[in-house]
């Protein structure tokens, strides 16, 4: 059992760092390609994230439930020796996830027409249809990572993650500069090209998750059992069990990608009826609303993104670690992989939140060559700068997009810490069995992005920063509820300043040391310098503040990798 215990942490160690690894290509990949698909007045990432939210949703199906339920349900029958149980999960998930493959393959195909059109996008029907191929691979991967996940192999996950995103990096790429030589007139053409790289980068996947299931499966229950005879009774007990837990976390991981479909629809209808109400020609209105569309799901979006892989990771650890304990009732052990999460997910959110408070716009201006040459009278950075210029502009005034994008980071930010939160608590309370909950907390906060985003957009000369708002209020209510029902649940006795003063306060004097160290760098004329150093500068202070403080205790190492090492390094006492 205390194997099991650490074993999580070097789980989402080895997702975090494929993860961290993933995002880092994937910004090679994004972050070139926005600036390749967007060419004078002709725009190909319009194309691309309107059509990205709709497929994001049917990925969801088979990619978020399905396999936390298979490393759940497998880890408990490995937990007991049940071999020919792990692996009846195994055969029956497999069966389950091709066929949603094939059905949302079709229905994405299909119905991509109607959806363009829903989304005042008719452009965006190629974008949907090259993209319904990658639902059926994914859902086929999905089965592999999920049993090897609940074996606690977390190596054939993170290295099909990463061989995915470099072939996606590859085809979208190659693809994306091949699309717009040959029509350099077809925006919408360029965006296709581009996400038929996708399909094919999911082709690689699973090619390599195949393989290294096949290479390990002398270390796994189905070895020798492969060609077992799984009875219809047991395929369709098993099946129920897996719907059980995978249609609650199904359900619950919709929310999100639903409120970005409610953004593809809302966004730019709202934007263009406001600025045309507060007396900007219907030219200017149609600008500023695509200008902060693509601002909101094109720049910040996918940097705001960028900590959650790590969140993420230690909640598909999670799971599968507390679920024994849950199964043996060891209330105990649960209080402590729980209470160490919990700590996790603050000392990994509280500093990415608070950097990307201080220093998004400027890594948005680095990154982004259309935001980079917008710079302008914002070369020197200020904090209150941006949205302030955004609530005050005036009919005809053209907002900076880079004053723009600062502005909505400067919101979105505030997100990040309790979306750290909603992740990693999700995970424990599904570690629980209590995979239904996590979908009520989600669901409210769902339901009040969209109200707020309308009432805020509509209403108020918020503009797109109440889209920003709205986001923030939907994972504050789901964070915190996810956070108070795992305390309450568990009866975990919480530390509180250990768990979240610490982390908030070495965040804080972080993000004060960055903040001057970039304005003084970017005074001399280095804004790259600027950026990088500040970083750097802050990735040190942080870990300076956390030894000060004395962030970690014996409990939290325990569970650790390393843990005698780490002990001697932030000052522990393990006996």
């Amino acid at each position: 059992m205390e194997k099991n215990k650490k074993s999580f942490v070097k789980g989402a160690a080895i997702l975090g760092a494929a993860g961290l690894i993933v995002k880092i290509i994937g910004a090679f990949y994004r972050i070139p390609l926005t600036n390749i698909l967007q060419r004078g007045d002709l725009d190909g990432m319009i194309y691309y994230a309107t059509a990205y939210p709709y497929y994001s949703w049917l990925l969801v199906i088979s990619s978020a439930g399905f396999p936390t339920a298979i490393s759940k349900m497998v880890s408990e029958k490995v937990a007991v020796g049940d071999k020919k149980g792990a692996t009846a999960v195994f055969k029956t998930a497999f069966l389950l996830l091709f066929a949603i493959g094939v059905v949302t393959t079709v229905l994405l195909f299909a119905g991509s027409p109607l959806i363009a059109r829903l989304a005042d996008v008719p452009g965006a029907t190629l974008s949907l249809m090259a993209l319904a191929p990658s639902l059926f691979f994914v859902s086929i991967m999905c089965a592999y990572r999920g049993y090897l996940q609940g074996m606690q192999m977390m190596t054939g996950t993170a290295i099909s993650q990463v061989t995915e995103q470099v072939g996606k990096l590859i085809f979208s790429y190659s693809l994306a500069l091949l699309f717009v030589h040959i029509f350099p007139e077809r925006p919408d053409l360029w965006a296709m090209g581009t996400l038929i790289g996708i399909s094919l980068s999911e082709v690689l996947g699973l090619a390599v998750i195949w393989w290294y299931y096949r290479r390990c499966r002398r270390m796994l229950p189905s070895y020798k059992l492969e060609n077992m005879n799984v009875s219809k009774s047991t395929m369709k007990r098993v099946g129920m069990g897996l719907l059980a837990i995978a249609v609650p976390i199904t359900i619950g991981a919709s929310i999100m990608p639903i409120t970005g479909i409610a953004d593809t629809i809302f966004i730019k209808r709202l934007l263009q009826e406001r600025y045309v109400s507060l007396g900007f020609a219907q030219s200017v209105a149609d600008v500023m609303a695509g200008d902060g569309f693509v601002a909101l799901r094109s720049y910040v979006t996918p940097l705001i993104n960028m900590p959650a892989v790590l969140t993420l990771a230690l909640s598909m650890s999670l799971v599968p670690a507390i679920a024994p304990m849950t199964a043996a009732r060891d209330r105990r052990g649960i209080r402590k992989v729980g209470a160490t999460g919990m700590k996790l997910a603050m000392i990994i959110g509280a500093p990415c939140a608070v950097g990307l408070f201080v220093l998004g716009a400027p890594i948005m201006a680095m990154l982004y060559t259309k935001v980079g040459a917008s710079v302008g009278e914002h070369g020197t950075y200020y904090i209150s700068g941006f949205i302030s210029q955004i609530l005050n502009m005036k009919p005809g005034q053209e907002i900076p997009i880079y004053a723009l994008a600062g502005g909505i980071m400067q919101i979105s930010a505030i997100g990040v810490l309790f979306l750290s939160l909603v992740q990693t608590m999700t995970g424990v309370i599904q570690g629980m069995g209590r995979q239904k909950v996590p979908v009520y907390f989600l669901i409210a906060g769902g339901a009040l992005k969209v109200i707020s985003m309308v009432v805020l957009m509509k209403c108020t000369n918020l503009g797109v920063l109440g889209a920003a708002i709205s986001t923030v209020l939907c994972y504050v209510v789901a964070g915190i509820g996810d956070t108070f029902y795992t305390i309450n649940h568990a009866n975990m006795k919480v530390r509180w300043f250990d768990t979240f003063g610490k982390p908030l306060l070495s965040a804080a004097a972080m993000g004060a040391v960055v903040y001057f160290a970039y304005s003084f760098i970017n005074k001399a004329g280095h804004p790259t310098l600027a950026t990088l150093g500040s970083v750097v500068l802050g990735v040190i202070v942080y870990a300076a503040c956390l030894w000060v403080l004395r962030a970690f205790n014996k409990d939290d190492l325990g569970f650790m990798p390393g843990s005698r090492k780490l002990a001697k390094l932030f000052r522990v006492n393990m006996k």
